[in-house]
């Protein structure tokens, strides 16, 4: 009876994923949007089976997917079934929500960095250097097009533009960590609800304003700080690259630290919950707010401002 069921429980979510994976691949005006639920046949399954079913339940679905899709559909099958499988497990087994949000970032993270390096590889195109090239042509053309017009730009401005190419494709590790974290968190936000409907016992987040990051990342914020006066991060250098994706993770955490914290005054003065929303969407908007909000998340690290409110009386 367990086998029927774990059978029919899996026919089911296989014709799911391949809707799922027909429409994110052919159409394009909702393809994000189902990209999104790609995971959920996998979540659900290993949520409720043991690994071994699920891994069972996954080799089919790429098996699947490569007859339904084409061959060139079994990579971006294989993403979201992977991901979807150590998620579900880590569900199965009763994990915090933390430990499946880093599990699953870090699974869906090799994934694309493996698709990544595999295309370089299969094709010798390197995306990112092809787009870094791309821009700095279309800027190029737009310099030349201005002199013609007697409108030259300065020449510091140029050299600003130059320097912010050298930044993103330097920045390109941190942005694929960034992009798999933040796909990660969409996927628990939107396919966690589907679970709880279908009785499947969901851990939860701690608030939002109870997040707080070890202490030990405002140190190596500084130490990093401190080495690039003592050794200044060249364009191009290795250390450059180092550095700069070192500083995009740790100010990031910084920033996380800053919000939480003004979620938790927000909490303690029991302002509307509106406040701190709207706060984190004008911090996103306007850059130089965000560097305030990073700044609220050194001093609560460094002078732990939350224990201090507490004991006011």
């Amino acid at each position: 009876m367990e086998k029927k069921k774990v059978l029919n429980e899996g026919i089911w979510m296989l014709a799911l994923f391949v809707v799922l994976l027909l429409v994110a691949i052919y159409v394009p005006g909702v393809s994000v949007l189902s990209s999104l639920f790609l995971v959920l046949p996998f979540l659900v399954f290993s949520a409720k089976y043991s690994l071994k079913s699920s891994v069972m339940f996954g080799l089919i679905s790429l098996l699947v997917a490569s007859v339904a899709g084409g061959l060139g559909a079994v990579p971006l099958a294989f993403v979201f079934c992977s991901t979807g499988i150590v998620m579900g497990s880590m569900v199965y087994k009763k994990l915090d929500k933390l430990s499946i949000f880093i599990a699953g970032s870090l699974t869906f993270l090799l994934n694309i960095v493996l698709l990544y390096v595999s295309t370089i590889l299969l094709t010798g195109v390197n995306v990112a250097t092809e787009m870094n090239e791309a821009f700095k042509r279309s800027f190029q053309e737009s310099m030349d097009l201005m002199e013609e017009l007697g409108q030259p730009l300065p020449e510091e401005a140029v050299k600003q533009f130059q320097e912010g190419f050298s930044f993103f494709y330097a920045l390109t590790p941190s942005l694929f960590v960034l992009f798999a974290l933040t796909a990660v968190f969409l996927f628990m936000l939107v396919n966690f609800p589907i679970l709880k409907k279908l009785k499947i016992n969901v851990p939860h987040f701690q608030p939002f304003r109870m997040w707080r990051m070890p202490k030990s990342i405002l140190w190596y914020y500084l130490i990093l700080l401190l080495l690039s006066f003592v050794a200044i991060p060249e364009v191009g250098s290795s250390w450059y690259s180092t550095y700069v994706n070192l500083m995009f993770m740790l100010q990031f955490c910084l920033i996380i630290q800053g919000l939480s914290f003004f979620y938790f005054f927000a909490d303690i003065k029991k302002w509307p919950k509106i406040v701190p929303i709207i706060l984190t969407v004008l911090s996103i908007v306007f850059l130089p707010l965000l560097y305030l909000v990073r700044l609220l998340g050194i001093i609560d690290l460094g002078f732990d401002l939350r224990q201090r409110l507490q004991q006011k009386p």
